[in-house]
């Protein structure tokens, strides 16, 4: 069997950039280039407000998750196993404080969906669902021990939500504070989930290396204030490291009407 340390791994370099442009997010929805970088989307000073003013609050943990990731927001991963109606009711709460901290530093959602609508003209919203209201979106988040190989897909994981209706899926990290060292790099696998992939399924997200054995992989290392957006499909890891690593992230998904929605 294979693993993630035996699979070779190109690291991700200035030539192989891609800028977010609508031409370039139409080729990472369609799984033809493995990222889009934002450089310099933010200025450390601001990151290390929005970082300051959250560590103010409590982070928790993603439940039955392991290796342990901190975070403060709620996803729709931990509450699918719940209920659509406890999400929604945790939702008012949980975005409150997200605009207590955006408040008091800035406001990268916001922001991106801008520049999103600007350069697609699209229809670009925070989910919402019939009955009930809009999702939370906006996840700050710390992944300092690594993850285990897996993908967000959520008509796979959320098949009874409305983002479960979309046709592609994609993340977006903005890296907000990061240890220099050369650890704590994502890599993304050249190989997208499908239904057969399930039977490599280990425990509530994670899955063997044999599903991507073969695979080629590209892997980037963060800098602050940049946002790398990759297509969360496609199986990836994010590596352990000595030190900080925040985000703030959500997903963004592509509906069949060509509106694009984000949500955590």
């Amino acid at each position: 069997m294979a693993t993630s340390n035996q699979i070779k791994c190109k690291v991700w370099d200035n030539k192989q950039e891609y800028p977010l442009t609508t031409e370039s997010l139409r080729m990472l929805l369609e799984n033809r280039i493995p990222l889009i970088r934002l450089k310099e989307f933010s200025t450390n000073q601001e990151c290390e407000m929005l970082v300051e003013q959250a560590q103010l609050f409590n982070f928790d943990c993603y439940q039955d998750v392991n290796p342990k990731i901190e975070r403060i927001g709620i996803t729709v991963f931990e509450y699918n196993r719940i209920s659509k109606a406890a999400y929604f009711q945790a939702v008012q709460r949980a975005t409150k404080l997200r605009d207590c901290i955006m408040a008091a530093s800035f406001n990268p959602l916001e922001r991106l969906m801008m520049q999103i609508r600007e350069c697609t003209g699209a229809t670009v919203r925070i989910a919402s669902e019939p009955f009930y209201s809009s999702y939370y979106a906006g996840l700050i988040r710390k992944i300092e021990q690594g993850t285990q190989l897996h993908i967000d897909y959520a008509p796979l994981e959320q098949s009874e939500w409305e983002v479960g209706t979309v046709i592609s899926q994609l993340s977006w990290n903005l890296y907000l504070k990061f240890s220099p060292n050369n650890h704590g790099q994502t890599r993304i696998y050249d190989r997208q989930w499908q239904p057969g992939n399930e039977r490599y399924k280990l425990d509530s997200y994670g899955y063997s290396d044999t599903v991507i054995a073969d695979a080629d992989a590209i892997g980037f290392q963060p800098y602050v204030g940049d946002i790398f957006i990759f297509n969360t499909r496609n199986f990836h890891i994010v590596e352990p490291m000595d030190g900080q690593r925040v985000t703030f992230t959500s997903a963004i998904g592509l509906l069949p009407n060509g509106e694009i929605i984000l949500w955590s």
